[in-house]
């Protein structure tokens, strides 16, 4: 990883293959890095940029329409050191977790992988890990200390940080700009693709057809909601040919409406005047931010002593070889 002709005299080569035995490589001469010591070697960053490129690799399958764009030398250099970045950084975390003796139960371990696998059978398992370049046994081990890390975390932050209701309250008064709720319309679409299509069930409506019923039959895609519910929105959140439905009729039904998506029948069930949203709407989101920007505080602090205690050296002219 890191740093034939027979000989005329056998005794001299093997004098000087028992001197290459002998000789003990320097650390940095297998690794591309040490971090107290302990090594961080080309396969483990090898790894990490293979990984990187799977990712980028299969997003690119997927968005067929985009163009790939070669990375640069430069880029690859800059994506090799700030992988390395990262694995140092996560060295210093797992050396501080068994500094500190915290222990995973295998409970803990395959409820964690149930977590990260839910939803994906063994195929799709397999696929998503061939996406990354990983194996199952890689993937399990970086589980393992993702999870060692979190817990190491959670156990630093314990008890340290106090959210007060009143500080909650305090950082409400002073956000009320981001609790503000546009005007809403609760809608409800029937779509299809074509404007006979779309006329057809137009004369079925003026007949007594229900409407629910008809958006089901009719229904292209979930994506627009169950039954053709679209929900409360805002007009931001809606194509501009429905700005009308904002002052239309509750319980009225419009005519065949063409947008990009299709032809529309739709119709107006409710709306919510523009308001402020009251502190308990918000409460619980504003303590989770102020909790998240404590945790991140807390860390920096405690991580920042980590790193001034950590030894750690790079090798260069590896770090240089690897893109």
């Amino acid at each position: 990883m890191i740093r034939s002709k027979r000989p005329v005299f056998l005794g001299l080569w093997l004098l000087l293959l028992a001197g290459c035995w002998q000789q003990k490589p320097s650390p940095m001469q297998a690794t591309v890095a040490l971090v107290n010591d302990e090594p961080i070697t080309v396969q483990e960053l090898q790894g990490a940029v293979s990984e990187t490129h799977g990712l980028e690799n299969g997003a690119a399958a997927r968005d067929k329409g985009s163009k790939s764009l070669e990375a640069t030398a430069e880029e690859r250099q800059e994506l090799a050191r700030r992988l390395l970045e990262q694995l140092i950084e996560r060295k210093m975390l797992i050396q501080e977790a068994r500094r500190l003796k915290i222990q995973l139960t295998e409970g803990e371990l395959q409820e964690r992988f149930s977590e990260i696998r839910e939803g994906m059978d063994e195929e799709a398992f397999l696929r998503y890990l061939n996406e990354r370049n990983l194996s199952k046994e890689a993937w399990e081990s970086s589980a393992r200390e993702t999870l060692l890390i979190e817990k190491l975390l959670n156990q630093l932050v314990g008890d340290q940080i106090s959210l007060p209701e009143e500080e909650l309250l305090q950082y409400y008064n002073s956000h009320l700009e981001e609790w503000s709720v546009p005007e809403q319309v609760k809608l409800r679409q029937i779509l299809v693709e074509t404007e006979t299509e779309a006329e057809a069930v137009r004369q079925s409506l003026t007949k007594g057809a229900d409407f629910s019923e008809a958006a089901r039959t009719h229904a292209q895609s979930l994506e627009f909601g169950k039954d053709g519910d679209l929900g409360y929105r805002a007009a931001a959140e809606l194509p501009v040919e429905f700005e009308p439905f904002f002052k239309a009729e509750i319980g009225s039904t419009s005519g065949v409406i063409k947008t990009p998506f299709g032809y529309h029948l739709i119709k107006v069930e409710d709306r919510l005047p523009a308001r402020t949203l009251s502190f308990d709407e918000v409460k619980e989101r504003i303590y989770q931010t102020l909790l998240e920007e404590k945790r991140e505080a807390l860390f920096s602090r405690w991580f920042e002593n980590i790193r001034r205690k950590t030894e750690v050296k790079i090798n260069e002219e590896l770090l240089h070889k690897v893109s």
